[in-house]
């Protein structure tokens, strides 16, 4: 049977939608004979035909958005193989046309080996909606230890759930590659280690393919306090002698009566903010950057990591560090306007910038996203769950002498000041993927929070998320990020409607015993224990570990029975990946215990043997879950 894919002129991102659409129906639908075709412009005379891209006359069939080139409105029209897939520009098309297959029952459930595409008959099948998403930002930011084939297979998945954005972080970004390649590396096979010009052609090379998908563009964040002024800031590791130029000596920031690198970590160091070569230096290292790579879309303008690090001269003693921020993002603008570079620029609330500008404004705030970062909240509680919070409470700005909110109540009083400065675009910058998911072993606690997160971003003022995260989170599961992705798309998405067709495309007919065994999981591992938000040594908790081994053993049977079916290979793939982390857990319940039985001698040997097992099996479950983070995050329990 004959379907043919008129694709609509010559984008090749639309060239990549529609090339997918004929390899994706391929297989779902043997008997069909794909036909691809070139039109200049969608044709209503053509009939049997699915156009796919963009076209004017098709406007019409898309909801309004503020901005066609940020903002994914979709429509699809295809009935019995003939219609058409649409959006408001290439990546648009491209998230329909993934949007469409999902329709017909593919799907995702995790980045690269977790594509799902059953059997259907495609010209039965008719599917017709029109759809803009509840946010305009739904990105993922590099994080973790990373191979090339992890972050590529990130930057795939992403439009395949609806996602629309990637942050490469740093200048380059090393430390991430260099956890995974580097010959430092705690790891049973190193690998070979790359030096920068290695980074830079991986960076050049993870670029294209954000653009290949027309996604939107994020770069730099750390490095802008460090770079310009030659000092290396491509990690977190402590710096070398003599790292720091002669000549930049002057520009750090005066703490304690010294200007020295903080810890001495440059990404670390904050900088004379007063100081007006500082500022105009910074504002032409911006501008430079985004000259020199003009895809980006958005450049992320950082301070410095860490908190309690400002300069304490008399003259930057004058003015908090965020109005110091803003006569810094003033320069930047300028620059970039003199230079004719569109990019828009993120600034973030975050650590000390927490406590908003008095004196200075934006002189342009179009140029401008706000990004709330609230890297010291607990994940025990969404944003959804916030109760009032006085803001008479608020403590008052005291340079150097800080304390982080935990509360997600405080963090909003801090959001809701930065939104009385600004009232132009913003987005959450969040961590729940980054170590939560070692901290929830389920993941399933965290996952509805992350959801009620998601829904509650409009009504918070922001329009999106841009996801700070480990790649590899797909073991147990992939249902958090697909839920990220849903609920991001839909303000109004239904939580176990998603859950209960994840489950099913993921495990297969036991998808629904799957999804019940990880949330009893969840509850019986202690997630609040886990993120040491309670007494160390507890009873209670040491019971609840003993209660999820038997779980863990009670449910045995039904993986292995299903490992032994002829399943898809996705869904074969999931049960072996459940069945690892019941051993992974099981390995570690023991250490967990003997913590919360006060038994530390105990506790620290047993969590050695459970970090051994968990770096020997790293060549078998690599790209489902970061062994480096795990490791890192549990040992600080120990």
């Amino acid at each position: 049977m004959l379907f043919k894919i008129a694709r609509i002129g010559t984008s090749p991102v639309i060239a990549y939608a529609a090339d997918e659409l004929k390899r994706c129906l391929e297989i779902m639908d043997p008997s069909l004979e794909i036909i691809p075709l070139r039109y200049g412009s969608f044709r209503k005379d053509v009939k049997n035909a699915v156009f796919v891209g963009k076209d004017p006359a098709l406007d019409a069939c898309l909801p309004d958005v503020a901005d066609r080139e940020l903002d994914d409105a979709i429509a699809i029209d295809v009935s019995r193989g003939s219609g058409y897939i649409t959006g408001a520009n290439d990546r648009a098309v491209l998230i329909a046309v993934f949007r469409y297959l999902r329709e017909l029952g593919a799907s995702w459930v995790r980045a690269g080996d977790g594509e799902y595409l059953p059997q259907t008959d495609v010209m039965s099948r008719c599917v017709k909606l029109a759809e803009k998403p509840s946010c305009r930002h739904r990105g993922v930011c590099i994080e973790g230890a990373d191979s090339v084939s992890d972050v590529m297979a990130m930057i795939d998945w992403l439009p395949r759930v609806g996602m629309n954005g990637y942050f490469n972080q740093f200048h380059l970004p090393a430390t991430f590659y260099e956890r995974w390649y580097g010959p430092h590396l705690e790891r049973t096979d190193p690998g070979a280690s790359l030096d920068l010009a290695d980074i830079d052609g991986i960076r050049s090379a993870t670029v294209a393919e954000i653009k290949k998908r027309g996604l939107l563009y994020h770069a730099a964040g750390h490095g802008w306090t460090c770079e310009p002024f030659g000092i290396s800031g491509t990690g977190w590791d402590a710096a070398r002698e003599h790292y720091v130029p002669q000549e930049s000596k002057k520009y750090l920031a005066l703490v304690g009566g010294k200007r020295e690198l903080w810890g001495n970590i440059p990404l670390n160091t904050n900088l004379c903010y007063s100081n007006p070569e500082v500022r105009e230096t910074m504002s032409r290292a911006v501008a430079d950057y985004c000259v020199k790579q003009p895809e980006i879309d958005y450049v992320q303008v950082w301070l410095a990591d860490g908190t309690n690090n400002h300069c304490e001269c008399p003259e930057c003693a004058k003015k908090r560090p965020s109005d110091w921020y803003v006569d810094i993002l003033n320069g930047i603008d300028a620059e970039m306007t003199k230079r004719g570079v569109k990019a828009k620029v993120v600034f973030l609330m975050y650590c000390d910038l927490y406590w908003p500008p008095v004196t200075s404004k934006l002189n342009n705030p179009d140029r401008f996203v706000l990004m709330f970062a609230p890297i010291t909240r607990t994940y025990s509680k969404s944003l959804a769950e916030a109760g009032d919070f006085d803001e008479e409470r608020l403590p008052d700005y005291v340079r150097n002498r800080c304390v982080m909110p935990r509360s997600v109540e405080e963090n909003l009083a801090r959001l809701r000041q930065w939104e009385r400065f600004f009232s132009g675009d913003g987005f959450d910058f969040d961590y729940h993927y980054m170590w939560d998911q070692h901290r929830d072993l389920a993941h399933m606690s965290m996952n509805r929070v992350l959801f009620d997160d998601m829904k509650a971003l409009k009504k918070l003022g922001l329009n999106g998320m841009m996801s700070c995260q480990n790649q590899r989170v797909w073991l147990p599961s992939g249902f958090g990020m697909t839920a990220m992705a849903a609920a991001l798309w839909d303000g109004d998405a239904d939580y176990d409607g998603i859950a209960d067709r994840y489950f099913g495309d993921a495990f297969g007919r036991d998808g629904r015993k799957v999804r019940d065994y990880l949330e009893q999981l969840s509850l019986l591992m202690r997630p609040e224990y886990m993120r040491m938000e309670t007494e160390k040594v507890s009873p209670e908790a040491a019971a609840s570990f003993d209660a999820a081994a038997r779980h863990i053993k009670a449910f045995s049977p039904v993986m292995a029975e299903n490992l032994a079916l002829p399943l898809p290979e996705a869904q074969k793939k999931s049960w072996k990946y459940l069945e690892f982390h019941a051993r992974l857990v099981s390995m570690l319940i023991p250490a967990v215990k003997a913590r919360a039985e006060g038994r530390d001698e105990d506790a620290k040997t047993l969590f050695s043997a459970f970090t051994d097992f968990a770096r020997a099996s790293e060549p078998d479950i690599a790209p489902a879950l970061d062994v480096f983070e795990l490791v890192g995050t549990l040992r600080r329990m120990f």
